[in-house]
């Protein structure tokens, strides 16, 4: 355990509620045990069950993500806020960047888009910045390099941060077009192959994106800190399709060094397209032999009502770790998943 760690995890998040405590967004704690958690396939809730003293027994998991519970909140006409607390993910590493339990800072804005999250993104990240350096009295350990200080030059000048959209990206580090391969999966396949990618009967289109997106374009794109926004529409179940192109989706990811920091979209507020795309989710979590479970058509219905909104979802320790110089979650945790159930 690490104290100097310890103390920066800590001062870190004091900081990031100071910043959005002053900007006139209102912090909520939102229940962690829920009945219908989200129905990402890619990840997995934990499970248990609550019993009322007079004994019924409710299907209850902890909750991925915040998300269902702020829009709600945005539906009954609040217009800035933010939770900062635990999420819990089953089936995850125990090392990196990830622990089944970790932090995660969400907010939400109504008649905002995607701009106005970079934004915020930006402006919030480089003051916290500019005040831990402050609070550490300007100093920079011996261990603490690279990332950290492209971070902090960046927080020291007027120039914006990097936006690029996902076709730039593709077109300036692989010199492949994407469009014309948008949701076709033998173009896509034919892509992968030619750049000597394995591909099997199996591979959907998204399976066959991320193997050349994961070898060959996201560890460049924290070089400097990076914007990657206007995803493929398959990829942005939450996410508002682009008004000018509906393969495309107004979704955005913060890349910084070697981490992947936030991820938010310009909200779907369609009832119809979410329901369907809820049942979509959950016949692949089907077809992929995971458990599935209803939808939650208490939050379906609450989609009208919040507007024209957008939100973001921030990896607080992987903030910590930046700032710190750390490789791994872990050391930066009072106590880590592995710490507690490694044998």
């Amino acid at each position: 355990m690490d104290i100097e760690k310890l103390k920066a995890r800590s001062a870190v998040i004091k900081l990031i509620r100071r910043w959005f405590d002053e900007r006139g967004f209102t912090e909520m704690h939102t229940p962690r045990l829920v009945g219908l958690p989200g129905q990402e396939p890619y990840l997995e809730p934990f499970w248990t069950e609550v019993i009322e003293e007079s004994g019924p027994h409710h299907p209850a998991a902890l909750i991925t993500s915040p998300e269902y519970m702020m829009k709600r909140i945005l539906a009954t006409g609040l217009d800035r806020i933010y939770d900062l607390g635990p999420c819990f993910r089953n089936n995850e590493p125990w090392d990196g960047t990830h622990d089944p339990e970790f932090l995660m800072l969400e907010w939400y804005r109504r008649d905002s888009g995607l701009e106005d999250l970079m934004r915020d993104t930006e402006e919030m990240v480089k003051w916290v910045i500019e005040q831990f350096v402050v609070l550490n009295e300007g100093r920079q350990t011996a261990e603490v390099e690279g990332p950290f200080k492209k971070i902090l030059r960046q927080a020291q000048d007027d120039e914006r941060w990097r936006r690029l959209t996902v076709e730039q990206a593709w077109r300036e580090y692989c010199g492949i077009e994407l469009a014309p391969v948008l949701e076709d999966r033998e173009a896509m396949a034919q892509v992968c192959r030619d750049r000597g990618q394995s591909v099997v009967d199996d591979d959907t289109w998204d399976d066959l994106y991320f193997k050349i997106f994961l070898s060959e374009i996201e560890p460049k794109l924290g070089e400097v800190p990076t914007f990657l926004h206007r995803y493929p529409a398959s990829m942005s179940a939450l996410a508002r399709k682009s008004s000018d192109d509906p393969r495309w989706a107004d979704r955005v990811e913060l890349y910084i060094g070697d981490y992947e920091l936030a991820n938010g979209f310009a909200e779907l507020s369609d009832p119809v397209e979410q329901h369907k795309r809820f049942e979509e989710e959950q016949l692949l979590r089907q077809s992929l032999g995971k458990k599935s479970w209803p939808i939650d058509e208490t939050f379906i219905a609450a989609l009208p009502q919040m507007g024209n909104a957008a939100g973001i979802a921030f990896g607080v320790e992987r903030l910590v770790m930046l700032l710190t110089g750390s490789d791994s979650i872990n050391d930066i945790l009072p106590s880590s998943a592995r710490e507690r159930f490694s044998s």
